[in-house]
């Protein structure tokens, strides 16, 4: 018994140590960008800026990050999703210099949610380049 409770104890602190990279990021965000590859996130004033352990992050990894890590959670969850004030989602490579910020709000979401829209096409339309660890501001 002394074990299992060892164990666990090991386990629990595992897990709080694993995500200290994480500030402020709600929980409706937290799982869902994690599986995303997401090292390091900080929430603050509607703006999630996060990294992945990528030395360069591509588009396609982006796409599909917003697609399925942000954007799902609006059409899965759209009244908790509105209550987080999300309007700006920046993603960035390991080293902070180079990723995309995307327009977030839950409107721009919810129209690439409907039926045939084609993802890719539709979130660049939204999207901005970042560079020296700087994301202008949206289009």
């Amino acid at each position: 018994m002394k074990y299992l409770v060892a164990l666990l104890a090991l386990a629990a602190s595992t897990l709080t140590l694993a995500d200290t990279g994480f500030k402020n990021v709600p929980p409706l965000l937290h799982k869902s960008i994690k599986s995303g590859g997401v090292t390091t996130a900080q929430f603050n004033g509607g703006v999630l800026r996060a990294q992945v352990n990528k030395p360069e992050l591509s588009e396609a990894v982006y796409d599909t990050f917003i697609f399925h890590n942000i954007c799902a959670r609006q059409w899965h969850e759209p009244q908790q999703f509105a209550g987080l004030g999300l309007n700006r989602v920046e993603l960035l490579n390991a080293t902070g210099t180079q990723g995309f910020a995307f327009d977030a709000r839950g409107e721009v979401c919810a129209e690439m949610g409907r039926l045939g829209k084609n993802f890719r096409s539709f979130i660049a339309q939204y999207t901005v380049a970042c560079t020296a660890g700087s994301c202008p501001a949206q289009r």
